[in-house]
């Protein structure tokens, strides 16, 4: 598993420090940005009562941009965004207010850090609540222990949630067998389910702490993770079984990069029951609903990522192909099968993307041109510490 994230935080790294999206480069101060939609164009919706900003979406800043930033480069539509956001000399985001088109406020958040830059206190207001959250961490670590989160919605009374972190993520530890070339990984925890009525469980913790297989891996003679098998300790409420998410496996290409990534799950459920002996006998029952999907990722010459296929039951769902230039995307090719009825004859959609840049080499303004025509423009107005 070290091995795989490794390789995952390397290609991630690596294409992040070549291909430019929406960071800012210097010293912003603060950023006003906000999406304009051209001839006759809007923002991508699922559903007739959606707002702008879509379909069953948490409204909060990390979840709004996100949205935005992997749809307008990795697709042939549009979401919405409307911030302004400012910083410190440090480049931590201090206040940040984001409004919907007609220029009521979404949620207006304000950020403080301790002299270690550590995030210490976040308040937030929208039209119809108020949250403070409260950020202790262990000692002089940036490693988070404890929230406490104090919230009060309309006119209901103040409720307040303390929350420990460490809990919330439990501690892993591996056994690597050597001979077989397999992680297996395990989850120590004291999470159970609780039996409150006839047919009710809710989820609890006791005073024990037990050992759950959480993930195996398998490794091939390079020492590359070649098959995953995942499991669910949170699925039985008799707190006896575990489940078996599916499994992953990956092919590499010869400079150790993930060329194919395929997930699998058979038309099986299967459970493993930890015997006294400490090991673990499977359990197969019928009734399940297979499936298939594949990811497979080519690469230029200079390691970026230069398409991706994501392929269900053996058929294309879609298609991203990327051309770059000066750091930047500058075009893509989008596929999308989803919904269509012939897909033999489908052609890819085509991305130009046009850039207007400032003196700190940061984009203000790009235009999403969609088969020739101009749909889409995503402006920044960017003010900077001298």
């Amino acid at each position: 598993m070290k091995k795989l994230l490794f390789i995952l935080v390397f290609i991630t790294s690596f294409l992040k420090s070549q291909v430019i999206k929406d960071t800012v480069l210097g010293k912003p101060k603060s950023v006003k940005e906000y999406a304009v939609f051209l001839n006759n164009s809007g923002p991508f919706t699922f559903m007739s009562g959606d707002n702008e900003y879509g379909h069953a979406v948490r409204m909060i800043p990390k979840n709004l941009r996100s949205r935005m930033s992997g749809v307008w480069f990795e697709t042939n539509f549009c979401r919405y965004i409307n911030n302004e956001t400012f910083y410190d000399k440090n480049r931590n985001i201090t206040k940040e207010t984001w409004y919907y088109r007609s220029g009521a406020i979404v949620g207006d958040y304000n950020y403080t850090y301790d002299n270690l830059g550590r995030l210490v206190n976040e308040k937030s207001n929208s039209k119809y609540s108020t949250a403070n959250k409260k950020y202790i961490y262990k000692s002089s670590s940036k490693k988070l222990k404890f929230i406490e989160n104090r919230s009060k919605w309309e006119n209901e009374p103040d409720k307040i949630y303390f929350n420990n972190r460490e809990d919330d993520a439990p501690l892993m530890v591996t056994k690597f067998d050597a001979l077989s070339k397999t992680d297996s990984i395990f989850a120590i925890t004291d999470f159970v389910w609780k039996k409150i009525e006839e047919n009710s469980f809710q989820k609890g913790n006791d005073s024990i702490f037990r050992k759950k297989l959480y993930q195996v891996n398998f490794y091939d003679e390079e020492f590359q993770i070649k098959e995953s098998k995942f499991f669910d300790y949170q699925s039985d409420y008799d707190n006896k079984k575990l489940y078996q998410n599916g499994c992953t496996k990956y092919k590499y290409d010869s400079l150790g990069r993930i060329k194919e990534e395929t997930k699998i799950k058979d038309d099986k459920y299967h459970y493993l029951i930890l015997e006294k002996s400490g090991k673990y006998r499977e359990e197969i029952k019928e009734g399940g609903y297979a499936t298939t999907s594949k990811t497979v990722y080519e690469y230029y010459d200079d390691g970026n990522l230069k398409a991706r296929t994501y392929f269900f039951q053996g058929n294309i769902s879609n298609q991203i192909q990327f051309v770059y230039k000066n750091n930047h995307i500058e075009k893509l090719f989008y596929l999308d099968t989803w919904g269509k009825k012939d897909k033999n004859d489908l052609k890819p959609t085509e991305v130009i993307f046009k850039y207007k840049f400032d003196k700190q080499k940061n984009w203000t303004e790009i235009v999403k041109n969609v088969d020739g025509k101009d749909l889409y423009k995503w402006v920044r107005e960017i003010e900077y510490y001298k």
